[in-house]
């Protein structure tokens, strides 16, 4: 498709879709990421996974510092060298997801489950208030849990933890 009649076509649709072509994000000296558009600087802005858990590269969302959305941006990887090692780092600083590698242990209170893991990032000690809801499976083998403070853990493949915690998953959870 003609890049001039999708831009125009993107802008007709709906939010704002920068196109990567058109962008380059640069920080000041205090480390703020600005975007310039054309002619315009935005910022500072903050850039977001769309989907960070299923298309993590696919869709980032640009907001403000305010957390006001200004816009997205499909295929980041296609903005120039510099711009993608900018958002990439900024995208792996906002979402922290540690890897859980092995469960010591999971104890149920009354409904409220207290988890004791080790992580790619060390031990950690979460409360999880509700299994439905903040226990979620997106496949077999994968799942995500949101703790009390609505941190993020994940076991990316429930079948690379040792016998004993997936025992301990599939009796808790």
């Amino acid at each position: 498709m003609n890049l001039g009649i999708e831009r125009d076509l993107m802008e007709a649709l709906g939010p704002k879709v920068f196109v990567p072509q058109d962008i380059r994000f640069w920080k000041d000296y205090w480390q703020s990421l600005y975007m310039d558009v054309g002619n315009e600087t935005l910022g500072p802005v903050r850039v977001k996974q769309a989907f960070p858990l299923t298309a993590p590269s696919d869709v980032v969302v640009i907001e403000d510092i305010d957390g006001n959305f200004l816009g997205i941006i499909r295929e980041y990887g296609e903005l120039d060298a510099e711009s993608v090692e900018l958002v990439k780092n900024e995208l792996e600083r906002e979402f922290l997801l540690p890897q859980i590698l092995k469960i010591h242990g999971i104890v149920d209170q009354m409904g409220l489950l207290t988890w004791r893991v080790e992580t790619d990032r060390g031990p950690r000690q979460f409360e999880v208030r509700n299994r439905r809801r903040d226990i979620r499976w997106f496949s077999d083998t994968h799942v995500v849990i949101q703790d009390a403070d609505g941190n993020k853990y994940e076991i990316a493949d429930l079948s690379s933890l040792d016998a004993a915690s997936r025992q301990k998953v599939e009796m808790e959870v």
